[in-house]
């Protein structure tokens, strides 16, 4: 067996990607770090492995900034709290300060979060929500509060929810009670897919009936808002998640996990791409084309300047900016899009010129063509846009250009395309617009228009059915 290099703690909170696996010598005995799970420059790192005996265990490893070290005495202080009041959480196994900062080594409590038991059916996460909404009012008689909650920060072990990252929660004498109590409850909420919550009185019920139905109602729907617009503009700044690029003339954001192939589009020329590449559209606003610099085959929308008109407008709007934060957002609502892999600008001199949106190729079926199959696919697309638009009405947002073509079918499932006319906060006149584009998505259905009014009535019948199943949250 090879023998792992040592490594020490400034080492690994000097580089978002450590040379693992690794060990960490510890003065209770070395420990293998096996996977990075969260980076926080110059403040913490936080990884998977296992001791000598081949016990798994988090190691959180912590600077000597003084607020790091803040960050660990709270942790080590409140995992203790949560035990006296009988919270299930993760435990201390072992501790340990050197020079450069400091570590904790903590119980592994699995893979399985909230989260990631969520793809598992909307029947299975009603249970999940009422059973996290229950520990959350626990939490809250016995004055603990999870300021940052989140999904993964319940993790299901041996049957039970167990609550991880002690340094986000807050702990006082008496409990939890009022706006702050409902405040929390509701962020919890915000985390799940907006189709799959209980209804309102049973979230109501499983937190003791401490607040009515519509109060939990409205004032989600006002922490939603609130989140979403925060999440979203994560997409433009560096963070876990997103990083900034630059090259040449050109400079925009990039998912971080899509950077080697982001990189090699830059190195290649992403208007050298479409030489090699398949023209899916050349029109005077934007010109779009199939292309795989890399190892993925991805499509490329430029957006062009056709007249001074545009030119002038682009300084002050970026539809492919635009496009690239609607992608985010539908991610964070659950819909499913093509994974948006960067937004570029082309700078000339102090002003904007072209701008291009990189995402992956899906290549898969539109609702008309389904609807002529007939069968499960025809009921499942039907359902599937009746959940879609249910959707919009639920989260306040428009696609904005609702025909057909906009919508493909990728093995089965839904995936929403062209979101240059998305409109992520609508107003007052959402209900009309979303009315006016359940029409649209059955317009021009050439040369299958005989089979559009079965298709509208299926659909509508589909709709109205979804909003009985949250009319308790409009």
């Amino acid at each position: 067996m090879a023998v792992l290099p040592p490594v020490s703690v400034d080492t690994l909170l000097a580089d978002r990607a450590p040379a693992l696996p690794a060990v960490l010598q510890l003065p209770s005995g070395d420990v293998v770090l096996r996977s990075l799970l969260r980076f926080m420059p110059e403040r913490r790192a936080i990884f998977s492995g296992e001791r000598a005996d081949g016990t798994a265990v988090i190691i959180k490893v912590f600077s000597d900034a003084t607020r790091s070290r803040q960050e660990f005495d709270a942790e080590k202080k409140r995992l203790a709290i949560l035990q006296a009041r009988k919270v299930a959480a993760t435990r201390v196994i072992a501790e340990a300060s050197f020079p450069g900062g400091a570590v904790l080594l903590l119980s592994h409590l699995g893979e399985q979060s909230a989260k990631d038991c969520l793809s598992q059916g909307k029947e299975k996460n009603v249970g999940i929500a009422l059973q996290l909404v229950a520990l959350t009012a626990e939490m809250h008689d016995r004055g603990l509060i999870q300021k940052d909650i989140h999904l993964n920060n319940f993790m299901r072990y041996r049957d039970d929810w167990h609550v991880i990252d002690a340094g986000a929660i807050e702990c006082q004498e008496s409990s939890i009670t009022g706006s702050k109590a409902l405040e929390n409850l509701s962020l919890l909420l915000a985390q799940f897919p907006p189709l799959s919550l209980p209804v309102a009185s049973d979230v109501a019920k499983a937190y003791g009936d401490r607040f009515s139905s519509r109060e939990i109602s409205q004032n989600l729907a006002r922490v939603r808002r609130k989140r979403l617009r925060s999440l979203v503009k994560k997409s433009l700044r560096d963070c876990t998640e997103f990083q900034r690029v630059e090259r040449g003339v050109l400079a925009g954001m990039c998912r971080r996990e899509d950077l080697t192939a982001v990189e090699a589009l830059l190195a290649e020329g992403v208007d050298a791409s479409l030489l090699q590449g398949e023209c899916l559209k050349d029109g005077n606003s934007a010109t779009v084309w199939r292309a795989a610099p890399g190892a993925e085959t991805v499509v490329i929308k430029r957006y062009n300047l056709k007249s001074l008109t545009k030119r002038l407008a682009r300084q002050f709007r970026s539809r492919a900016r635009n496009s690239w934060m609607n992608a985010a957002f539908l991610n964070l609502v659950h819909v499913s899009t093509p994974r948006a892999l960067c937004w570029l600008s082309e700078k000339q001199g102090p002003f904007v010129g072209r701008e291009y949106l990189v995402c992956a190729n899906v290549n898969g079926k539109m609702l008309p063509e389904l609807c002529e199959q007939g069968g499960v696919e025809r009921e499942q697309a039907l359902k599937q846009m009746a959940d879609f638009f249910a959707t919009m009405l639920l989260m306040r947002f428009s696609h904005g250009d609702s025909k057909y073509t906009n919508f493909l079918f990728v093995e089965g499932e839904l995936q929403v395309i062209d979101l240059d006319g998305m409109v992520r906060f609508a107003g007052q006149n959402l209900e009309k617009d979303l009315a006016s584009q359940r029409r649209r998505l059955f317009e021009s259905w050439r040369p299958r228009e005989s089979l559009a009014p079965a298709a509208m009535k299926e659909f509508d019948d589909f709709y109205q059915a979804r909003l009985k199943t949250i009319e308790s949250w409009l």
